[in-house]
């Protein structure tokens, strides 16, 4: 069952997606996906919407949607910073709180490249999220988008203020706020269970971030080991039906609660 809603944060209504199990007898566990740079809650080749139908076949209900100036949400690109992304996750999880039916102890956020910062971000501070899975996630906000502008764009931001990014407008305001967000540090603030899968030949966001995500993960004190794992020769965006089927299956067996051993084997 699918359900398109609208959620009210600040000036905007953001477009958003309920998928719920067909069958449910008791309180069902929640995967909010969180998108990335330019992203939708569509996801490139329709990621998000495979992986919400993946999830939702197995019982769990999927939230998906459209930060401000993306997809079908209210807003342009101009006025977007992750503080104010911050924000409406925030707004977004309010939301969901009030869904009735929900098992508000099993609350997992999903996030794919910069989803995967703001994910970080986000269940850093709000105890409201219990578990956490990052794919290909940005660790270094500045440098990683930067990397992907280019250097010509960045020196018109900083020269004109903005740049149109493939029908995105890029401010300087954006780039700036993106030096205040550490994500990688931030995640030592979570207590709860996290788990990492990069692609292992991610051509936009090192792979590198995987360890190090891993490696503040585990300086935490009293909590579970968190490992990485990759998909072999998968990009970005793993960008084929097996890459898209590992990964979901990866992710699934981490909520399932495989063995360490066998995830290890996997990788």
């Amino acid at each position: 069952m699918q359900k398109m809603i609208t959620i009210r944060s600040g000036e905007h209504n953001l477009s958003g997606a309920l998928h719920l199990p067909e069958y449910r007898k008791e309180a069902i566990p929640l995967l909010i996906f969180i998108h990335g740079f330019v992203g939708s809650k569509v996801g490139e080749h329709r990621l998000f919407v495979k992986a919400a139908r993946y999830f939702t076949e197995r019982g769990y209900g999927v939230f998906r949607f459209d930060f401000s100036g993306c997809g079908e949400s209210d807003g342009d690109y101009a006025g977007v910073t992750v503080t104010n992304q911050l924000k409406e996750v925030q707004d977004v999880v309010a939301y969901l709180f009030s869904i009735r039916g929900i098992d508000q102890r099993r609350i997992t956020m999903v996030g794919h490249s910069m989803g995967g910062a703001i994910a970080s971000l986000t269940a850093a501070s709000d105890t409201r999220i219990k578990q956490l899975i990052l794919w290909s996630p940005v660790g270094t906000p500045y440098e990683d988008i930067t990397g992907i502008l280019g250097p010509k764009a960045v020196h018109e931001i900083a020269r004109r203020g903005s740049h149109d990014y493939h029908g995105f407008m890029i401010s300087q305001t954006f780039l700036k706020d993106l030096k205040k967000h550490q994500p990688i540090e931030a995640v030592r603030s979570f207590t709860g269970p996290a788990h990492i899968i990069h692609a292992e030949a991610d051509e936009q966001i090192p792979k590198e971030h995987a360890v190090r995500y891993a490696n503040s993960f585990n300086k935490r004190i009293d909590t579970k080991q968190v490992l990485e794992q990759y998909i072999v020769k998968s990009d970005h965006t793993f960008s084929s039906y097996s890459f898209e089927d590992e990964l979901f299956h990866k992710s699934l067996a981490w909520l399932e609660g495989s063995p360490v051993e066998k995830l290890v084997s996997q990788t």
